[in-house]
């Protein structure tokens, strides 16, 4: 049996690892699919690095204050 790095010898008995793809990495903003490291390891694509944060405004009705 021969593995990628040319050994003939078997695996040490409970060191086999299945290989397995890679795990799908997403934006956490445009949702994209990222493929550099660089992208998938801040979950941010180019474009949305570029781009400042969101800020959440909620506009909620109040009663004024007496006196104003």
């Amino acid at each position: 049996m021969k593995d990628q790095r040319g050994s003939t010898e078997p695996p040490l008995p409970g060191t086999a690892v299945e290989r397995r793809p890679a795990p799908m990495v997403r934006c956490r903003r445009c949702h994209r699919p990222l493929r550099s490291p660089e992208s998938r390891w801040e979950k941010l694509g180019r474009h949305c690095a570029d781009a400042p944060e969101r800020t959440l405004v909620y506009v909620i009705d109040q009663e004024q204050l007496p006196g104003i």
